[in-house]
């Protein structure tokens, strides 16, 4: 009998070993997300959302991919990589952080995006927004997009039923210059301002189409450029006709005002640069007529 019992002692620790070593292998290997922005890390560790609670490049996926609600705003994130496994999102806000890309094309399920870039500082850097993946999208709300070229809206669904993008700059209006066409679903709907279409607001001179790649003939004539950039020494602006009086600012990239200028453009068209660190650089052009203009520029 007590042998009977030793054996089966022996047998159950053996078992309880055995399971031990088949669940060893699915805790090593369990499904991993890469977030390789520290600060979107710690933002998720804050949340509760990562739950090893280490700063480590990674969360376990199973942590994020029932998340219905993000709000990461002002976190000081420049990488988002790692979204796209936030598979049941449905709102996102990423206000006031310093983002070149907004990718939100595997959020199927989002309905509600907030990225919002307050002045002064130029926190919204993207160029191109591409919302045709998001199929049940509703809101976008987008402050100060100032460098925002390309907008695709057409998702098959007509789905988006009020968008913002509006532009303020030192409290006063401007304009997002670098917009000029909206790709939407009905281009003729859109441009007759009928529903969901007539709740758009844009801070842009733009036409709706279908297809945008099609080009835009210069709709949006641009009140300045300039050059060489990247620049070294000195900046050349290239102004419309009938300007005479301007008023510039460089700032940093975290809305730092680093220089003043009030311009006789008659007689003044460069801007002396050399003084700047190598970086990334905004430059503010205010008229005589109230018209701001803000430029990126590179500082070799």
């Amino acid at each position: 009998m007590k042998l009977f019992f030793k054996i089966h002692r022996k047998t159950a620790t053996l078992y309880k070993q055995c399971i031990w070593l088949f669940l060893l292998p699915l805790g090593l290997y369990a499904q991993v997300t890469n977030i390789p922005d520290p600060n979107f890390e710690q933002a998720l560790i804050d949340l509760g959302i990562d739950s090893d609670g280490m700063i480590n490049g990674q969360v376990l996926t199973s942590d994020i991919e029932n998340v219905v609600t993000l709000d990461v705003n002002h976190r000081f994130i420049e990488d988002l990589t790692g979204l796209e496994d936030f598979s049941a999102l449905e709102l996102l806000d990423v206000s006031g952080n310093i983002l070149y890309l907004l990718d939100v094309s595997e959020n199927i399920l989002l309905k509600e995006l907030y990225f919002n870039s307050q002045s002064p500082g130029f926190s919204m850097l993207m160029t191109s927004l591409d919302f045709s993946s998001n199929v049940n999208l509703e809101i976008v709300e987008a402050a100060n997009v100032i460098f925002l070229e390309n907008l695709n809206l057409k998702n098959g669904a007509n789905s988006i039923l009020t968008i913002s993008l509006p532009c303020q700059f030192e409290g006063e209006p401007c304009e997002l210059t670098e917009l000029q066409c909206i790709t939407v679903d009905d281009e003729v709907a859109a441009n007759n301002n009928e529903l969901p279409y007539s709740r758009w607001y844009f801070a842009a001179n733009f036409i709706y189409s279908e297809d945008c790649s099609l080009g835009t003939n210069d709709i949006n004539e641009k009140l300045f450029s300039i050059y060489p950039n990247p620049v070294n020494e000195v900046l050349v602006l290239n102004g419309t006709k009938n300007i005479d009086k301007l008023k510039t600012h460089i700032y940093s990239t975290e809305g730092k005002l680093l220089n003043t200028q009030h311009i006789d453009f008659n007689k003044q068209t460069t801007i002396n640069v050399s003084n700047l660190s190598s970086g990334i650089y905004f430059l503010s052009i205010k008229d005589e007529r109230g018209n701001t203009t803000i430029k990126k520029f590179v500082k070799e």
